[in-house]
């Protein structure tokens, strides 16, 4: 499993609340039919202007074509809402309790 976590910091509280309800409408559509890919989107009630994305994906594969949407429905959504952007990824190496 791959996980990829986007941290998106904005400039103000309103432009998070923005783009997360553009998360809340845009993703549902998006991933309906397609397998292999968790998204969650995480809110910090101390952090309201960040916006923190968990990805959780079954392969590569799967991962790179999630990344094609991203890039091309959910990037213009960041270029018009200034914010500053860090991601990480890997293999997952340890897992343990599931919930």
């Amino acid at each position: 499993m791959r996980i990829k976590i986007f941290v998106r910091t904005f400039t103000s509280v309103e432009d998070a609340e923005m783009f997360n309800s553009v998360l809340h409408t845009k993703w549902p559509l998006l991933l309906q039919g397609k397998k292999g890919a968790r998204f969650r989107l995480v809110v910090d009630e101390d952090k309201p202007h960040v916006s923190t994305v968990v990805w959780e994906f079954e392969n590569a594969k799967i991962q790179k074509d999630i990344e094609a949407i991203i890039a091309q429905e959910i990037v213009r959504f960041t270029k018009a809402l200034p914010n500053k952007e860090m991601h990480f990824q890997g293999e997952v190496e340890l897992d343990f309790n599931e919930a």
